[in-house]
């Protein structure tokens, strides 16, 4: 059942080139669900991914994966897919007060793209948390120039993308600049909140998609159409369903 991400997010299609694709989670949203039908969707069609975990473990989206019919594990065993555990790393060095350079961490990135590439042609990357960067002591300048750098690694890649999560607070916070920042990079943005009025048994929370990056699909043809898409969601264990507003 993620075949109404997939085809919200326009993964379905022969897109050409690269693009950057933006989860904003709002207010505390959980969009894990996304990296999820997204996994599901590359495995699927044999598409090679590097997942940066930040948030969730690899533990966390193989079992979310045995519920939608998919093993993480057996495709990491292959190849198919690496995994990069950012945070693990980043936690035991802070306990030494020590911290990993950014820079140290786009180089080890770098390799294993560059063997993923070699492999198979193209590769897609998923960071699963951009704002727990910030968790790690990171600055707004590092985590945007380490956003920058993974942009760049995808670009020219034949029908490759970067799906990027963030979760952001307040307005003055630094997650809403480095959401915002992304968002101007962005091909495709989404916003994921949960439900004002609590919990409800039909709906999980609203969703909208915008595609920015259609703003001009050639050099001659303007897209005047760049309204957000709005959805509600409701979650299940094996996929999501997105409905219509009003139509539950």
């Amino acid at each position: 059942m993620s075949s109404d991400i997939i085809s919200s997010l326009q993964l379905d299609k022969d897109f050409g080139g690269s693009r950057v694709i933006v989860a904003q989670e709002i207010n505390g949203c959980d969009s894990s669900f996304i990296v999820s039908c997204t996994l599901g969707h590359c495995i699927k069609n044999k598409k090679p991914v590097l997942i940066m975990s930040t948030h969730n473990s690899i533990t966390h989206y193989q079992n979310v994966g045995l519920k939608m019919n998919y093993n993480i594990q057996r495709h990491i065993d292959n190849g198919l897919i690496q995994t990069y555990n950012l945070s693990g790393e980043n936690v035991n060095m802070l306990m030494s007060n020590e911290n990993v350079s950014l820079k140290v961490v786009l180089n080890e990135i770098k390799k294993i793209v560059s063997s993923m590439k070699e492999k198979h042609g193209s590769v897609n990357i998923i960071i699963d948390g951009v704002s727990h960067l910030f968790d790690l002591q990171y600055t707004l300048k590092e985590v945007n120039e380490f956003c920058k750098h993974l942009i760049a690694i995808i670009r020219g890649c034949e029908n490759s993308f970067l799906l990027c999560l963030c979760n952001v607070a307040s307005e003055d916070d630094v997650t809403h600049v480095m959401a915002n920042l992304l968002s101007h990079k962005a091909h495709t943005v989404l916003e994921i909140e949960s439900l004002s009025s609590g919990w409800s048994a039909d709906v999980s929370g609203h969703l909208s998609i915008r595609h920015p990056g259609q703003k001009f699909q050639d050099e001659h043809t303007f897209t005047m159409d760049l309204k957000p898409a709005h959805y509600l969601f409701k979650l299940f264990d094996r996929g999501v369903k997105l409905f219509a507003p009003g139509t539950v």
